[in-house]
């Protein structure tokens, strides 16, 4: 099977096939920057309603929990959000066999990543979980797990159907959920532990309602045989790409890990507050590069005009955000408590890191969908390279420039020097293969 791009366009309809790409990715992309804002609405009350019945320690454990998820989460994808972008992408029996063997391989991976996380690093706020019960509370860890890894190939089906409606309504009804739990159990001795449950509960179970419903959306049931024909490809995509995932998205999941091990449970609850906010903003470039992966030269579209479009949006919103947070810092404090200051201090810098983050991620998604395995590697090994080696040297330690103030400046440097690399290896790549960025994908994939 073919799976490289075509070096020449399609010789009819192209313009009405490119605006009609335009618009799908502009829909796209409009809706899930919208659910970013629906999350980081939802996380800010959350966090301001516990910053005010809430002990910071009670907090910063919850927290830590939660990050970890995410990053359990993200170690247990096996690039399967990538790779089901491009091959289960339509109603056919084929696409319905590889969702549901990615069903399989998620729910696996999650349970393996779960237990070697809580194993090897064992962080402090795992004391929440073997209070209440060793093995009670491994299992609960492991499916927040597994429904939150469900929540992320469920919401790239919807998106290539083209429901990106569904994907706005998980995300709002995740967020309302976490706030209405709130209340429950203030008094608890295992209040920590309900914290964390507030946070990540209404994410996985998001995701195993996704599963049990999508067969509506589909108009077909998850499946295992008969074995399609783009198994091996879809394998060895997935497989290329989780490397990549795990490069481009570890200084994302693994920088909140390295504070929550070097910090105690108050400073760590800073750190949230202001990650949460940073978090948000960067989903916003990630969501349009998915948006992009998923509509990347489908139906004749041109790339490149999909690309400059998109590299518009992303860039705007970023230096938008950055302005924003810049001059309403003071904010921050005001509704959290002198005791958040910390999270005013680093918050600037490290939403200003948004606009490389930007470059760098909208010009990793046109290597994937252009199968440019090299510039694919180059790029989020740079970003990953970049911001977790100085976060390990800075973040360790007492004084200036280490701890928080550590985490933020490796974070602003480092997608810095990524984006110079992304764009020097992206130029590079265009000029030696000529038009090959403004190629259709085959109807193959």
């Amino acid at each position: 099977m073919n799976t490289e791009p075509s070096s020449n366009p399609a010789p009819g309809g192209s313009a009405a096939a490119d605006l009609s790409g335009q618009k799908h990715l502009l829909t796209g992309s409009s809706v899930l920057v919208l659910g970013a804002a629906v999350a980081g609405l939802g996380g800010m009350v959350f966090s301001l309603i516990v910053a005010q019945i809430d002990t910071k320690a009670h907090f910063g454990d919850a927290s830590a929990l939660f990050t970890s998820v995410l990053f359990v989460t993200y170690l247990a994808g096996l690039g399967l959000p990538v790779a089901l972008a491009r091959y289960a992408t339509d109603r056919s029996i084929a696409s319905h066999v590889v969702f549901a063997w990615g069903i399989v391989a998620t729910a696996v991976a999650s349970v393996v990543a779960a237990a070697l996380y809580l194993g090897v690093v064992h962080p402090k706020a795992a004391h929440v979980l073997t209070d209440w019960s060793p093995a009670g509370g491994f299992a609960l860890f492991a499916v927040v797990v597994m429904g939150s890894a469900f929540s992320l190939i469920v919401d790239v089906r919807c998106m290539t159907m083209r429901r990106w409606n569904l994907v706005l309504v998980r995300i709002a009804l995740v967020s309302a959920a976490k706030v209405a739990l709130l209340p429950i159990g203030v008094d608890s001795e295992h209040r920590s532990l309900l914290l964390f449950l507030f946070l990540g509960g209404p994410v996985a179970v998001s995701g195993f309602m996704g599963l049990a419903l999508l067969n509506r959306v589909t108009g077909r049931h998850h499946q295992l045989s008969p074995r399609p024909t783009t198994a091996r490809a879809a394998t060895r995509y997935s497989l290329i790409n989780y490397v990549s995932t795990l490069a481009y998205q570890a200084p994302y999941f693994a920088l909140p890990v390295i504070v929550l091990v070097h910090v105690d449970s108050a400073t760590n609850s800073s750190f949230y507050v202001a990650w949460g906010i940073v978090a948000i903003a960067f989903y916003v470039p990630s969501a349009i590069g998915q948006a992009l992966l998923a509509e990347g030269g489908k139906d004749g579209a041109q790339l490149r005009t999909q690309m400059r479009l998109a590299m518009m949006l992303a860039i705007g919103l970023m230096s938008a955000g950055t302005v924003v947070t810049f001059l309403g810092k003071g904010v921050l404090v005001a509704a959290y408590g002198k005791g958040y200051q910390d999270a005013a201090h680093i918050l600037p810098a490290m939403m200003l890191a948004g606009i490389p983050w930007a470059i760098t991620s909208l010009y990793l998604t046109e290597a994937r969908v252009m199968h440019r395995h090299v510039p694919t590697v180059i790029i989020t090994l740079t970003l990953t390279l970049a911001i977790i080696v100085p976060a390990l040297i800075l973040v360790p330690g007492t004084g200036p420039g280490h701890g928080l103030d550590g985490a933020s400046r490796s974070w602003l440097v480092g997608n810095v020097v990524a984006a110079v690399v992304a764009t020097v290896v992206t130029w590079v790549g265009r000029r030696t293969g000529g038009n090959e960025a403004q190629a259709q994908l085959p109807t193959a994939l």
